[in-house]
């Protein structure tokens, strides 16, 4: 796949991580591991993957390398590095996300699966003749038209194309009967939800089956940058600033929702686990691992406010063997789990590296 630098630009997003014929949503920190797919850029969706060590789980369903497809060549054929089965084995596990960090879900997935498998039906079928279908239909105007043609199909996918952001949308088939009929902005989503602004209100989070397109946004022409270069570098500073910070609040959301479930004694959320030293398939140290972060934010002085700090800074992994060595010395109850940790030298445990 294409390279890409992010000079290590962290970030978090809603992905999805493939398995086999498995498809999981969960949040994706982007890093410099993440490759462009080339087949997601001709239909204008800038989707990133990264491929995850090891294979595990159930073979017969990880044969079937659903990602195979998604990394198809103009010519409907994966490269060599992305043949796998058969002698090759079974694919690994693949993390996907936008590097615009827009939502990508597992509608997304499918809808792209869909429209890839009718691609490669038609283009098939014309033989000589492919060059022509791959120009009409490996295009992004083409593929926003079949998201919004399926949209029965596929309703909460990319909601980005269906409703544009500063698209101007209609409500309807709300339970508060007064919000239906008005006109709204659309300024955000979520997984499955349109961010919509209607007059003297917050920004709403509504389905987007209780929506109908009005009109969207006139794009305006590109304006010739006029700034100086000292304007533009205090510019440019302070849109990283925002980002940065953005990042810390959702760095500090994942952290605090992680930090309540171990102090309530519950298991946290699987979306959130691969960030913390327990991957989706190698649980062979759940309990330990989790045992140790609960023994740290309990006995110890681990705050949700450091964690998020080591998550935004990708220090997760040497702030948890810390807390393990603290929690080892000490009497408390979780203690044997750290020593038993540290005596496997921290084997069996699965980071994403932020």
């Amino acid at each position: 796949g294409l390279k890409v630098n992010f000079s290590g630009f962290v970030g978090m997003a809603p992905g999805v991580r493939v398995h086999g014929d498995t498809v999981q949503e969960l949040e994706v920190a982007l890093d410099d591991r993440f490759h462009a797919v080339p087949l997601a850029a001709k239909f204008g969706v800038p989707l990133m993957y990264k491929k995850m060590s090891g294979t595990g789980g159930d073979d017969s369903g990880i044969r079937k390398n659903a990602i195979v497809r998604f990394m198809a060549d103009d010519d409907g054929m994966a490269p060599l590095d992305w043949q796998y089965g058969g002698r090759m084995g079974p694919a690994p596990p693949v993390l996907l996300m936008r590097s615009d960090k827009l939502p990508f879900s597992k509608a997304d997935w499918d809808a792209m699966d869909s429209y890839i498998a009718e691609w490669l039906d038609e283009a098939a079928e014309a033989e000589e003749d492919r060059t022509v279908v791959n120009d009409r239909l490996l295009a992004p105007a083409a593929f926003q038209s079949f998201v919004r043609s399926r949209h029965a199909d596929f309703p909460t996918a990319f909601l980005s194309l269906q409703f544009p952001v500063g698209s101007t949308v209609v409500t309807q088939g709300l339970s508060a009967e007064e919000l239906n009929g008005q006109e709204g902005v659309v300024v955000q989503y979520s997984r499955d939800r349109v961010g919509v602004r209607l007059p003297g209100r917050d920004v709403m989070a509504l389905r987007p089956q209780r929506l109908t397109l009005l009109r969207e946004p006139v794009v305006e022409p590109p304006q010739t940058c006029t700034d100086a270069p000292e304007e533009r570098e205090v510019s440019i500073r302070k849109r990283k600033e925002r980002g940065f910070e953005l990042e810390k609040r959702e760095a500090l959301q994942i952290c605090q929702r992680f930090v309540e479930c171990l102090h309530q004694d519950t298991f946290p959320e699987m979306g959130d686990l691969h960030l913390f030293g327990v991957g989706c398939d190698y649980r062979a140290r759940a309990q330990e691992v989790l045992a140790v972060w609960q023994g740290a934010v309990k006995h110890g002085d681990l705050t949700a406010d450091a964690l998020a700090n080591a998550l935004v800074e990708s220090a997760v992994q040497p702030l948890f063997e810390a807390e393990c060595r603290k929690l080892a010395e000490s009497r408390t109850p979780n203690s044997t789990y750290a020593r038993d940790l540290i005596k496997a030298n921290f084997a069996a445990l699965e980071w994403d590296t932020l």
